[in-house]
């Protein structure tokens, strides 16, 4: 029976529905996690990894003698090197499905935190004070304002839908353009990025973390976005370059934004923090207890299908199969 290395603790109930097909190496639930030296005191006897929260870099990968496999828990895979892994012929698997919804949920929740104010009127409150001014304009209707949505993957798809359910007037930018008539059946309408931005209330970034996406929003792309439109944030934080976005919400470039991801997260600025005009939650996108079961079982369906010989769905590297 194949090993798989568990970085973080996983509930018994996940791990039983695969105790017929693979034996875990797992911290307990009071220690929760495995430091970095600990993975690579357990690796050398594993078929396969599965990443919490954790890396798989060169050191790593050499020290997995037997390591065919690694997963990770989340559609992104930027915490592996894939160059690596791919050249010693290691499978890389993520979880692109189970992630959909839960994540374009707290897109929206975002959006609408930010554009009406409400984390701000939260805290008035509880401070004892009530903000109530007839005519204020810190806060924005989203029935009848624009998204601009920055890749139209799997989620960038499913916060569409529900942002047209609140009655927005949506747009899309993606390297790889729908043909005409998809985008006629999903009511999005194309626009290259630099127009998308200009015109745009509010822009939602869905893309994958890449070399070329590195700062894409930086200071050029925020100075022709819409004056006083919104930015959110729940794709990778170094597509947005942290000390210009702080400049945009403090000089009224941007009337807010609400992040879920940051460049150098854990690690948040000090003036980011400072930013009255900024939404900020914990890269918390998937974070409910059925949907990361679900990621756990997509992980280890493919898992299992590549030690069986299979090719599954969820494999990134799939030149290694060839």
């Amino acid at each position: 029976m194949e090993k798989i290395l568990l970085t973080q603790w996983v509930p018994d109930k996940c791990r039983e529905t695969f105790k017929n097909q693979l034996e875990f190496i797992c911290p307990d639930k009071e220690k929760l996690q495995f430091s970095k030296s600990e993975i690579l005191e357990h690796i050398s006897d594993v078929d396969g990894i599965f990443l919490i929260f954790s890396t798989a870099d060169k050191e790593v990968i050499d020290a997995g003698k037997k390591l065919k496999v690694i997963a990770n828990l989340g559609v992104g895979f930027d915490c592996i090197d894939v160059k690596y892994a791919t050249e010693k012929n290691i499978a890389v698997i993520n979880t692109p499905n189970t992630v959909t919804e839960a994540t374009a949920e707290l897109s929206i929740a975002l959006l609408m935190t930010v554009m009406r104010n409400t984390a701000s009127y939260d805290k008035s409150v509880k401070e004892g004070q009530w903000p109530r001014f007839a005519f204020s304009d810190v806060g924005t209707e989203i029935f009848g304002h624009s998204l601009g949505i920055v890749g139209f993957g799997r989620i960038g798809k499913a916060v569409a839908k529900k942002a047209l359910a609140l009655g927005m007037d949506v747009k899309y930018y993606d390297p790889y353009r729908l043909n005409e008539e998809d985008e006629k059946h999903l009511e999005v309408s194309y626009l290259p990025l630099d127009e998308l931005l200009s015109q745009c209330d509010c822009v939602s970034l869905h893309m994958p973390y890449t070399p070329e996406n590195h700062h894409l929003i930086n200071e050029r792309t925020l100075s022709i976005m819409k004056k006083g439109s919104y930015l959110i944030n729940v794709a990778r934080g170094p597509v947005v370059k942290e000390s210009a976005l702080v400049e945009a919400l403090k000089n009224g470039t941007l009337k807010g934004a609400a992040l879920d991801v940051f460049e150098f997260e854990p690690n948040v600025s000090r003036e980011l923090k400072e930013c009255d005009n900024a939404v900020l939650t914990p890269h918390v996108g998937t974070q409910t207890l059925q949907v990361r079961i679900n990621m756990f079982e997509e992980a280890m369906n493919g898992i299992c299908a590549f030690l069986g010989g299979k090719t599954p769905y969820n494999i990134v590297n799939k030149e290694i199969l060839s």
